[in-house]
């Protein structure tokens, strides 16, 4: 283990802070998300990581609770998928309305 990994979060924040010149240093922020993105401890190179993303990894690899989490993954893709199923039919007219409505305007025609 390197030195690094053996410290704890606040020494590792702290150890950040000294490094990139202070909390007030405009370049924090565009050096954290360079972090976050190809940070070798941050997920996959070039895509930035977000917290949702280093909990699914955490209980997608403990073998207790990889069902649990990708039932509640399949639950909110369905969930997804009706919810976008329901918007789309409430932006669709009405088809009795449609029918009214040409009757209406055959009866004006004629």
């Amino acid at each position: 283990m390197s030195e690094t990994e053996k410290m704890s979060m606040q020494e590792r924040i702290d150890y950040f802070y000294r490094q990139s010149g202070g909390p007030g240093n405009p370049d924090i922020e565009r050096i954290l998300n360079e972090h976050l993105k190809n940070g070798k401890d941050h997920g996959i190179p070039g895509k930035k990581e977000e917290p949702k993303d280093a909990f699914i990894e955490v209980f997608m690899n403990d073998h207790s609770t990889k069902p649990i989490a990708m039932w509640l993954l399949k639950m909110r893709l369905d969930l997804k998928d009706r919810w976008e199923e329901y918007v789309d039919a409430q932006k669709q007219p009405d088809i009795q309305q449609l029918i009214e409505a040409l009757k209406k305007e055959e009866e004006l025609t004629k």
